[in-house]
């Protein structure tokens, strides 16, 4: 099985797919078209994790798409969103030839801000989202919630698959148990921050969580100058450096618990379809989870019994100190394996042989 992946940039979650797919599936051939920014920065240089790279240039990705295609003869093209255009563009190229998968990382129509990554939203996102999903063979989305929103919209495909932005289980810290000292629980938040009011917008969310009197440490993904400067006036909070993958999930597990949640003041309907990639580091890293009132995140919480629900930041450590933490603890670490994709890449690989079984929609 040859399988092109197709991505505006190479993603986290690519990536995690392709790690996962070589551990344990290593006589699937993988290759890589992308169409935006260049590797640096992601884990390592990509020659580890496919057999090929291509790079779409802006100008004529029509054909020099269709040449990857004849180059690599893929078995199925699996292509990630946002934008939509790439699977669309994918469609039109390949002509029933090849199925193509589409991975909704995002629902475009739920969100009311662009996308934060890099391009340009597309003139018309509704038509483009139409067209991949009810044009692609299988569909793939990260959560219950936003495959619900995906059939209330779309005329979708009778394959599916749910597959939520799992950890790396070979990044993962072999030692998860709790910290030996007493005191407060120690609170983590790792990922995404904005300074422009969108639900990375965390600002409040931490002057919230120090001044209830726990302590928070922030790992920025990218450089935050703006929370630095919040850090240097905020008692109880810090912004500690950018730090690679597997290096953050190293040191997650010196923390007692994972903030996560949103600013809720733009994008609600889509937040309640979010299982962020943060959520499963931190379960996978043995942290229960401290949750905001987002409809996905509250059910994950529910189903595995492994965190609470904050309405409001300011009311963590209170419901911490009402809260069975080691109790919490010990859940989370029998349930480890769950939260991987190498507990769950069996799955897409069953989607795979059967999408390249069925063919292409008629």
């Amino acid at each position: 099985m040859r399988v092109l992946f197709l991505q505006r940039q190479p993603c986290i979650r690519a990536m995690k797919y392709a790690f996962g797919l070589r551990a344990l599936h290593p006589e699937i051939s993988l290759g890589f078209a992308y169409q935006g920014k260049t590797l640096t920065g992601w884990y390592g240089s990509g020659d580890e994790l496919f057999d090929h790279w291509w790079a779409l240039p802006p100008t004529d990705p029509t054909s020099a798409l269709a040449a990857v295609v004849a180059q690599f003869q893929p078995t199925l093209i699996h292509s990630h969103n946002l934008p939509d255009s790439l699977t669309v563009l994918a469609l039109n190229v390949v002509d029933g030839r090849v199925p193509v998968i589409h991975d909704v990382h995002d629902l475009m129509s739920l969100r009311q801000t662009p996308y934060e990554d890099g391009f340009e939203d597309p003139e018309d996102p509704a038509e483009l989202e139409s067209a991949a999903i009810e044009g692609c063979a299988a569909l793939v989305a990260v959560s219950r919630e936003m495959l619900d929103e995906i059939d209330a919209r779309h005329a979708t495909p009778e394959r599916r698959l749910l597959f939520a932005n799992y950890a790396l289980a070979r990044d993962l810290a072999s030692d998860t148990t709790a910290r030996a000292d007493a005191g407060p629980p120690r609170v983590v938040y790792e990922g995404s921050l904005s300074a422009n009011g969108s639900h990375y917008d965390l600002r409040d969310h931490f002057v919230a969580i120090a001044a209830s009197g726990l302590s928070i440490d922030v790992f920025p993904n990218r450089d935050a100058p703006a929370y630095r400067d919040l850090a240097a006036r905020t008692p109880g909070m810090r912004l500690m450096e950018t730090h690679e993958p597997a290096a953050l999930l190293r040191a997650l597990p010196a923390y007692d618990v994972g903030w996560t949640a949103f600013n809720t003041g733009l994008n609600a309907a889509h937040l309640d379809t979010a299982l962020p990639n943060k959520a499963f580091e931190y379960l996978a890293s043995g942290l229960p989870i401290a949750v905001g009132p987002h409809r996905a995140l509250e059910r994950l919480v529910a189903d595995h019994g492994v965190g609470i629900v904050v309405e409001h930041p300011g009311d963590l450590a209170e419901q911490l100190n009402e809260s069975d933490l080691p109790a919490l603890r010990v859940r989370v670490a029998e349930q480890r394996h769950q939260f991987t994709v190498e507990g769950h890449v069996g799955a897409l690989v069953e989607l795979y042989r059967e999408t390249a079984a069925s063919g292409v929609p008629a």
